[in-house]
Parts: structure tokens; sequence; C-alpha cells
């Protein structure tokens, strides 16, 4: 029986409640998923990739790479991708990209948002925030801070776009002030596309990451010790 060649990338994205799978060939979308979960990233994700693969004629013997969005985000969300693509890439000897929040979002932004402030949900009611402006690419304008969306509409600089995801309760205090605003839906998987894009690129470069050596990106001291 003539064996397959490994030609696929399975891209993580677990950053907010918005979760989301992809499988791509450097080409085509052989299978995206998503769906939201209050709490339950640990218990649902390693399901849903074996559902995903199932559903596409697939097996881990199909894998190149794993991909997996490393933060900014969620204590709890980025703690169960990170862990949950680690053990994929250890188990199956396969190289391991982290690709950063912003960097998935801004892979799949058009140049005439520019200037922006990018915004991220970081739990607790805060937000990641981050400048940044196109000048032939994206290019960040200072640190990433945590925010609120009360402290975000107060200090607002008009001509500047806000994308990214944020809650409905945010949202209702946006609304009360003229900003240009563009609230990524969880159901478009635009940012585990971004990564899995990010991810095949570096990996046709010859890129190869020890997945040991990958880190979820945080914006604050997380509460317990990381595994």
């Amino acid at each position: 029986m003539r064996e397959r060649k490994p030609t696929y990338l399975l891209a993580l994205d677990t950053a907010t409640s918005g979760l989301a799978l992809a499988l791509f060939d450097g080409v085509e979308w052989r299978a995206v998923a998503c769906w939201r979960t209050p709490d339950r990233h640990t218990a649902e994700l390693m399901t849903r990739c074996q559902e995903l693969l199932r559903a596409a004629g697939l097996g881990p013997e199909d894998l190149a790479a794993i991909a997996v969005v490393s933060g900014p985000g969620s204590f709890t969300g980025l703690r169960a991708g990170v862990a949950a693509a680690k053990g994929l890439a250890l188990a199956l000897e396969l190289p391991l990209f982290g690709i950063g929040t912003e960097e998935a979002i801004l892979a799949e932004l058009p140049a005439a948002l520019s200037p922006l402030h990018l915004v991220i949900p970081a739990g607790r009611g805060r937000l990641a925030l981050h400048r940044y402006r196109w000048e032939a690419r994206w290019m960040p304008e200072g640190e990433p801070v945590l925010t609120t969306a009360s402290a975000l509409a107060e200090a607002w600089t008009p001509g500047t776009w806000l994308v990214g995801e944020w809650t409905a309760r945010d949202q209702a205090v946006l609304e009360r002030h003229p900003i240009a605003a563009w609230c990524i839906p969880w159901e478009i998987p635009s940012r585990v596309m971004g990564a899995a894009r990010r991810a095949w690129a570096r990996y046709q470069a010859g890129e190869r990451p020890d997945p040991a050596l990958l880190r979820p990106t945080y914006l604050r001291t997380p509460s317990v010790p990381e595994g």
C-alpha cells in the first residue's frame, strides 16, 4: 500500500471564547470549524480536533505541522490551546508554530483600516490594546497595554479604526461614542486562517520550531504556575 505524504497544517485558535480549527495545505482549506465556549476549552478541544480530521477523511499521519495562536488573550484559553498543540506536536514529532494573536488578525486585514487600534479580550473585563499603522506592512506603535472599553472610549483619537473582538457589554459602552469600529464576529474564523497562512509560509521557508520551546504570551502574570 502506498503511503500518503503528510501535506496538511492543523491550526488551533483558543485565545478567546470563540474557538476555531483549520486544516490547510497552502492553497485550499480542507476543513474549518468554529464554535463558542464559556470556559471549556480543555474539555472540548481535542475532541473537536479528532472530529475535524475524521470529517475531512484525514488522520494524524496526514499532518505536516501544527500551529497555534499563542497570545495575548484569555489566560484559560491560551493555556488550553498551547498545551493541546504542544501535546499533538510532541506525540506526532511535528514542528509547532506559535503565531501571535495580533499577527493572526492582521494577516487578514486590508491596509484601508490604517491607522487602527487592535483589541482582544484579556479576561476580567479587560482588553489588550495595541496601535498599528500600515507602511507597506502593519507596523506596531508602542507596546500593547491592558485597558477597558470605558477608558478606551474616553481616550479615543478621531480618524482611527477600532478592530478586533470585544463583548456585547463593551459594545454598549463603545456605541455611546463616535468610534469607527469593526468587531470581527466570532463565527468568522479569520484569525485561525491568518495563523495558518503565516505558519505555512514559515514551514515552506524551512523553519522547524521545537514544540517544547513554545510559551503563551500573557499581558499579565498568570495566577497559577505555567505547565
